[in-house]
């Protein structure tokens, strides 16, 4: 039997910086998670949209480490992690519901997990793999 693998896709602009502040999507509300909070932003590794100052740092720069940090954990190999560029890609069909979120007001970066959309405007490492490992047991 093959192992379960948990796909992670990152939608976003791979050279735009990130913001600061801890708003974990659109300008009304917060985080997209379960606890509607951004927690486990403040270590340097773990961010969202930018608990701490995030002044320089890029998506790409927060998607290599969240790959950093999936790779040296114990989900890695029932994690595969991608990042979709928005300016190379034409928003129709298969990602006509990332396009619509963002018509709604969500920010990029929109994180999806297993197929449903579950955080935007920033990349927390520790909600992601809070999310692979309650989806792998």
């Amino acid at each position: 039997m093959e192992a379960i693998k948990i796909k992670v896709q990152i939608f976003g602009v791979k050279n735009e910086l990130l913001t600061g502040g801890c708003g974990c999507g659109n300008k009304q509300s917060g985080c997209s998670s379960k606890e509607n909070s951004c927690n486990g932003c403040s270590s340097k590794n773990e961010s969202c949209g930018g608990c701490k100052s995030s002044s320089g740092r890029t998506l790409e720069d927060a998607y290599n480490e969240l790959k950093t940090f999936i790779n040296e954990s114990d989900v890695k190999d029932q994690t595969i992690i991608e990042f979709v560029d928005l300016n190379e890609i034409k928003l129709e069909d298969e990602f006509e519901r990332i396009r619509n979120t963002i018509d709604k007001g969500f920010e990029p970066p929109i994180t999806v997990v297993d197929d449903i959309i579950r955080y935007y405007g920033g990349i927390s490492n520790r909600l992601i793999y809070n999310d692979i490992k309650e989806l792998l047991e």
